[in-house]
């Protein structure tokens, strides 16, 4: 073997041991900002909102020991913050939809104002797909106190998954504190709940998407919608939106009254959601420098 396939090969040896090693460490003893009994009764603590990314900050700051400047009732009128406009026309309500909640950039700014800077964060991008193992990943920052809050696309297929588990599920994008990394799971706070490792990964790479039911679609069909923005905005023309509520209308008309199933169950628009993971810690700290300086995790190629 020549050196350059020698040092390949010896490298990723190097890399499974790590992993073994990795994985019988957490087999003997999970690691965890928080316990079960801790998890629940801080999320029984935690102030109700329809927003999970605001519940998920305020759940960081219970972790990092701060208390917020300002109220959840305050926080929800702050720009930042942005829900869905359910009483609009259809092209309207689909912009809506499209910047409905709270990006990695919401998170990061409304950390600042929640906190009084004094809890800071970095936003990792996890699509494309990465070449890391999760668990371990998390593991590491966990270990120092750093506290990850996760942003996942529940709408992504995932393999495995029974009807009755989706039917728990949050409808499409959610906001997630880890709260602990074990060898079966990631475990994950609002709702508290235990993740395969390889269905959490498949949720934060997810591409930029979110799918409107039809029935939402078809609700909202008038003869004078303007979609001219449809047609202005690149990523909404390179989606075909347009096209996709064209096909969506003419199946309603075609097989309307009877009972087969039509072709197209949703249509799918830009999302302003990125699959990923924001790390938060304590500003000016050794943990604060580490997030700041780490490497982005490496694309899978």
């Amino acid at each position: 073997m020549d050196p350059a396939h020698w040092k390949v090969y010896t490298n990723e040896l190097k890399e499974d041991l790590e992993k073994l090693e990795g994985f019988l460490r957490l087999k003997a003893e999970p690691v965890a900002l928080w316990n079960e009994r801790q998890a629940r009764d801080k999320q029984a603590k935690s102030p109700k909102c329809e927003e999970s990314g605001l519940v998920g900050l305020w759940q960081v700051m219970m972790s990092l020991g701060v208390t917020p400047r300002i109220t959840m009732e305050d926080a929800q009128s702050m720009s930042f913050y942005r829900k869905r406009d359910d009483t609009s026309p259809l092209p309207q309500y689909l912009f809506s939809c499209s910047k409905h909640g709270m990006t990695h950039n919401d998170l990061l700014k409304a950390m600042e104002t929640l906190s009084n800077g004094r809890v800071v964060g970095r936003f990792f991008e996890f699509y494309p797909q990465r070449r890391v193992d999760i668990r371990y990943w998390l593991a590491g920052w966990i270990k120092r106190g750093v506290v990850p809050l996760a942003t996942l696309n529940y709408q992504k297929p995932v393999r495995g998954i029974t009807e009755e588990e989706k039917l728990s599920f949050p409808k499409d994008w959610h906001h997630h504190m880890v709260y602990a990394v074990s060898y079966d799971g990631i475990h994950l706070a609002n709702p508290i709940s235990k993740m395969k490792a390889e269905h959490f990964k498949n949720r934060i790479e997810s591409e930029s998407v979110v799918l409107i039911p039809r029935t939402e679609v078809l609700g909202r069909l008038q003869n004078d919608l303007d979609y001219e923005q449809l047609k202005s905005v690149p990523e909404w023309r390179q989606m075909n939106v347009l096209g996709q509520i064209e096909v969506v209308e003419r199946e309603a008309e075609r097989f309307n009254n009877l009972r087969i199933p039509c072709g197209m169950q949703h249509i799918a628009i830009p999302s302003s959601m990125i699959g990923g993971i924001t790390l938060f810690a304590h500003k000016d700290t050794e943990n604060h420098r580490a997030i700041i300086s780490s490497e982005e995790v490496f694309l899978k190629i």
